[in-house]
């Protein structure tokens, strides 16, 4: 903080109009309610950039009023999101965790793995161990996964790749021409489900 402001802060606590010295918190204790850590209070203070005050060059302390809106005026951005279209839902999905087929590599970290819930149309790969056995498109995942089950297909895992529902068809080709699964029969494609 320049000398001036510091001077401006002092003579405010003087006359009263700004802090006193037994309201002067350290960064352990402003920390909580900044919601920064301590460490970077500390960080930020050491390069003159927070308002704080020394008493004889010891250790910064901070006014909790004057450190919140500090922090709301320069350090808080509002990320206000984006609209979603009417018939998505938001759900919160797993990075894949676990190593994939090497066919799949090069998409991994779009990659999800699949939870039990309701999910966004996509295109979905049953996998067993390293091996790509379907490849299949679907509006609702869990009702075509139960549809496998009933048929009695097994598999270890099974992926998705969130596609808008006007390119799920172009995204299944792609993939199975370029994937080969054993359980996909050459150039025939369902309808979505």
């Amino acid at each position: 903080m320049p000398t001036r402001d510091v001077s401006r802060l002092l003579h405010a606590s003087a006359t009263g109009d700004g802090p006193s010295l037994g309201s002067l918190k350290t960064a352990e204790q402003v920390a909580p309610v900044v919601r920064l850590p301590a460490q970077r209070i500390l960080e930020l203070s050491q390069a003159q950039v927070l308002p704080h005050f020394r008493i004889d060059g010891g250790e910064p302390l901070f006014s909790t009023p004057a450190l919140k809106a500090y922090v709301r005026q320069y350090l808080t951005m509002e990320c206000p999101g984006a609209p979603l279209p009417l018939d998505l839902r938001p759900i919160v999905v797993s990075p894949v965790e676990r190593a994939v087929p090497m066919v799949l590599t090069m998409v991994r970290d779009r990659l999800c793995e699949w939870p039990e819930i309701d999910l966004p149309p996509c295109v979905y790969f049953l996998v067993d161990g390293e091996t790509v056995l379907y490849v299949g498109q679907s509006r609702n995942l869990a009702a075509r996964l139960a549809q496998h089950n009933r048929n009695g297909r097994q598999w270890q895992r099974a992926l998705f790749l969130p596609v808008p529902e006007s390119e799920l068809l172009r995204v299944e080709r792609e993939w199975i021409r370029t994937v080969r699964p054993p359980w996909n029969r050459a150039g025939l494609i369902k309808d979505v489900s």
